[in-house]
């Protein structure tokens, strides 16, 4: 007796649990899928490319498409759906999903597999899928063979529900759903679905308790106790509505804010002089970091991106530090915390301003010694910039915070971008949205995470990286020119890891040999490697060209505009601006 279903049966029911699913999960939030092509994935493909109302994007390289969809999801906050086939397909997403479950980002990855049956017996393009990302997911599951029988429709919709719940809780992260078809995978002739109709169904947000008012007369009468504070503000997922909430707290309790630049406290309208946007240079100074002694640090959101500022946290141990994280967890890689509230920053906030009150006059002298010593290392970097006739990395910083329009989007990479943005951006008037992959903090897949970024924002994005991780992500330029997205990469090229000059490597290891080993020169002409992708590019080296260059770019269009650095004078600058502030410091401090 044949007990195998008739090919077409097995087709039909791979394609119903197919568009039972998708339909599902776009009811329940999804509005954007990103595609990678496969066989095993057709029946998933075909459900995803003919649903009216999901917007996809199909990319030939899976790790840049990870990363586009990450780069979508965190500007977006709405989670994005990532497909693939079977075998090492799935495993080129890893570096996307493990920064996805760090920087707390929704994603709902779908990877296709072989039925059960042929796993483990050698057949093609198979491998372990189930526990491709453990450890990295909020949820993970695999489905049955949709022609194994059963009620399709209703496990495939029940399913999709639970991965966006999943995606969106708290935290938010990526969720994982393993999914093997038996062949053949899709009836032929294929025939498109019809929907007359589409609903969308009411996707509820976790719930908030709010805290009873007895409760936030005590909080705010602990906070208010504290004349030292300070709320220190890392990256996070971005909340629009925190900027005002945090600053009325601080102002309320005469506190300073240090604020990441993956925070959205340095820019907008509603700036604060309690905004310390000078701690990482003020605070390598060490007469200024033993004085600025706190008594509590209030900490919201991930690892401040300045090892300054970590290690000014460590320089007090007696200092109590809340960490204030609405999700499960312990983001405390110090051990500091002496207090958890699990609520969201933003409440936070909002409940500790709700009875206004003057600051104590002890409060207002310890905010004026921050302000004062933010200003002193303003104008003491200012001046270095102002004096120095090359073009670095710090004017690049400058530049781009001075220059980008109100509104725009600034993808930051690691290493020594993001920390030349915290150090010399400032603060600015006109709104900025800056996206850091501060999770991991890899360097990887940045090119396609600016376009998912740029995509989803629809006015102007700037990716900042330097070279490596330029190159890092070359395929990202290809998916760029077959997307036809908008958007500008600058590319400070210093010819190889710039980053390692600042570490001890660079003294206690023999140059030629820290060459080879660490900084790594390439040599790689990338305006070649860009124009050859369909991007145009120029160089720029002079702040006044660098100007013109990018309003040019930012008119639309794949552009990429390279600054040729010297990696020795950027580092000899980088130390002679520490030292200018520390002197100005110590000199302006004592007076």
């Amino acid at each position: 007796m044949d007990d195998r279903a008739h090919p077409q049966d097995v087709a039909t029911a791979n394609l119903r649990f197919a568009r039972a699913l998708v339909g599902e999960l776009h009811a329940a939030g999804v509005a954007r899928a990103v595609i990678c092509p496969g066989s095993r994935s057709t029946p998933l493909a075909l459900a995803l490319a003919e649903h009216p109302a999901l917007t996809c994007s199909v990319h030939v390289d899976e790790r840049s498409a990870a990363f586009y969809a990450l780069g979508y999801a965190k500007f977006s906050g709405q989670p994005v759906l990532l497909l693939c086939t079977s075998g090492t397909a799935g495993a080129n997403f890893l570096p996307a999903v493990a920064e996805a479950h760090h920087a707390r980002v929704p994603l709902i990855v779908l990877t296709a597999d072989r039925p059960p049956e042929l796993r483990s017996w050698g057949a093609a393009q198979t491998m372990e899928q189930r526990t491709l990302y453990s450890g990295f997911t909020r949820w993970a599951e695999e489905a049955p063979c949709p022609s194994e029988g059963g009620p399709p429709r209703a496990y495939a919709t029940a399913l999709a529900r639970r991965a966006v719940y999943a995606a969106v809780g708290t935290p938010p992260g990526p969720v994982h759903l393993n999914l093997p078809f038996r062949e053949p995978l899709a009836p032929s002739p294929f025939i498109p679905e019809e929907r007359h109709e589409l609903t969308r169904s009411v996707r509820g947000s976790p719930e908030q308790i709010e805290i009873a008012a007895a409760g936030r007369a005590a909080l705010r009468s602990e906070l208010s106790g504290v004349a030292q504070g300070v709320l220190l503000f890392g990256p996070d997922p971005w909340d629009a509505c925190l900027a005002p909430a945090a600053r009325a707290l601080a102002e309320s309790l005469g506190w300073p804010i240090l604020a990441d630049p993956a925070s959205p406290l340095r820019n907008g309208a509603q700036r604060s002089e309690s905004v310390i946007s000078r701690a990482d240079l003020l605070l390598r100074e060490s007469s200024v970091a033993t004085s600025l002694r706190p008594d509590l640090i209030v900490r919201f959101g991930g690892q401040p991106t300045s090892a300054t500022v970590n290690a000014w946290i460590a320089r007090h141990p007696q200092a109590d530090v809340w960490l204030v994280d609405d999700a499960a967890g312990f983001r405390d890689p110090q051990h500091r915390a002496t207090r958890t509230l699990r609520t969201s920053p933003r409440q936070f906030c909002e409940l500790a301003a709700q009875q206004p009150a003057t600051p104590s006059t002890a409060a207002r002298a310890w905010l004026v010694r921050w302000q004062q010593a933010n200003a002193i290392a303003h104008r003491a970097a200012s001046a270095a910039l102002a004096a120095e006739r090359q073009f670095l990395t710090p004017h690049l910083a400058a530049a781009l915070s001075a220059e980008l329009p109100d509104g725009a989007v600034l993808y930051a990479a690691n290493s020594m971008v993001i920390r030349d943005i915290d150090a010399f951006s400032g603060q600015r008037a006109a709104n900025l949205r800056l996206l850091a992959n501060r999770g991991v903090s890899g360097i990887d897949g940045l090119v396609s995470c600016a376009l998912g970024a740029a995509a989803a924002a629809g006015r102007p994005a700037v990716l900042w990286c330097g070279d490596l991780a330029f190159l890092h992500d070359v395929s990202g330029l290809l998916a760029g020119d077959l997307l036809g997205g908008d958007l500008t990469i600058v590319v400070s090229n210093d010819d190889g890891g710039g980053i390692f000059e600042y570490l001890p490597q660079a003294e206690s290891v023999p140059r030629a040999l820290f060459e080879r080993v660490f900084a790594v020169p390439h040599g790689a002409d990338l305006g070649r490697v860009a124009r050859g992708f369909g991007w145009h590019a120029v160089r720029s080296g002079s702040a006044g060209d660098f100007s013109q260059e990018l309003k040019r770019a930012l008119a639309g269009g794949r552009q990429v505009i390279e600054v040729p650095i010297d990696r020795a004078a950027n580092t000899a600058f980088h130390r002679a601006i520490y030292q200018q502030v520390s002197t100005a410091l110590r000199t302006e401090l004592a007076t």
